[in-house]
């Protein structure tokens, strides 16, 4: 009972998004991590909708029924974005992807759950070890040699909030709670590999170590959590994670030789090449 005396209800979560197969009936609580408004190929609306738990992230595709023609548009303003919601319907696999497709239980998605109505332990899609990830973050920082740089690249990380817990993008990759962090790492990690194949006299790899380290920092300030899941903020398109990520470095360049902050600066603003996902361009307005 709650406070008010009202029987919480408590919707099992028997079904998880890694067990979803072909011609499954499907009655179960999913995160919505995204919903876009889609149309029809012979006209009308449906709603696309990115479902998750802890297993993963799936597809989710919300018809109706002929009575809700007209009424599309309403449920899908009605849709919060990283909260929990009852989803019915069946799964059937397209191109290859086993999907939910709702019809006659589209009214669920007016209102999400009640927190109180499941654990939240089964809803959270964060497929990496952020404390592993940190540590070997902080091995990688110890490996640049010039204090000025090393300074810069913990000094810009330490004042980065949610640099940890920001996914790398909204979909494409590293799309999860941590997802940021280890990308960064990855890409380190891959820059020291490279490094190791020619002299330093011909590569600077503290150069080379702090901008993979840095050069997706403004992503940071891109997302903010929205329940189980993470929205893009207005500066994502708007402003460009380069800009942001520019803009963090600058503030903290000081203690480093100008010639080589401008070769970190660099690899920052330029690792997108020509415009492509989520870089800063010029967009219709």
């Amino acid at each position: 009972m709650d406070s008010a005396g009202a029987e919480i209800t408590v919707l099992e979560k028997a079904i998880f998004v890694q067990g979803l197969r072909e011609g499954m009936q499907v009655d179960a609580p999913f995160v919505v991590d995204a919903a876009d408004l889609k149309e029809k190929r012979n006209g009308g609306k449906y709603i696309q909708l990115t479902i998750s738990d802890h297993t993963g992230r799936g597809s989710c595709k919300v018809w109706g029924t002929p009575d809700h023609i007209g009424q599309i548009e309403a449920f899908y303003r009605a849709i919060v974005v990283g909260e929990v919601y009852r989803i019915q319907g069946y799964a059937k696999v397209y191109n290859g992807t086993c999907e939910v497709n709702v019809n006659d239980e589209i009214a669920d998605l007016l209102a999400p759950l009640p927190r109180d109505g499941f654990d939240p332990s089964l809803f959270t899609y964060a497929p990496v070890d952020c404390d592993g990830v940190k540590r070997r973050l902080g091995s990688m920082v110890a490996k640049i040699e010039d204090p000025g740089i090393q300074s810069l690249v913990l000094e810009v990380i330490d004042n980065t909030p949610g640099f940890l817990d920001a996914p790398a993008a909204k979909r494409h990759h590293h799309a999860y709670i941590g997802g940021l962090a280890e990308h960064t790492l990855d890409t380190a990690e891959i820059a020291l590999s490279l490094a190791g194949t020619v002299s330093r006299a011909e590569m600077d790899t503290d150069v080379l170590l702090a901008g993979a380290l840095l050069h997706d920092i403004g992503k940071a300030a891109c997302f903010r959590r929205q329940g189980f899941s993470f929205v893009a903020l207005p500066e994502y398109t708007l402003v460009g994670h380069t800009a942001l990520g520019a803009a963090a470095l600058l503030r903290h360049s000081a203690g480093v030789d100008p010639s080589r902050f401008a070769h970190i600066l660099h690899i920052l603003m330029s690792h997108h090449g020509p415009h492509v996902y989520a870089s800063s361009g010029l967009r219709p307005a």
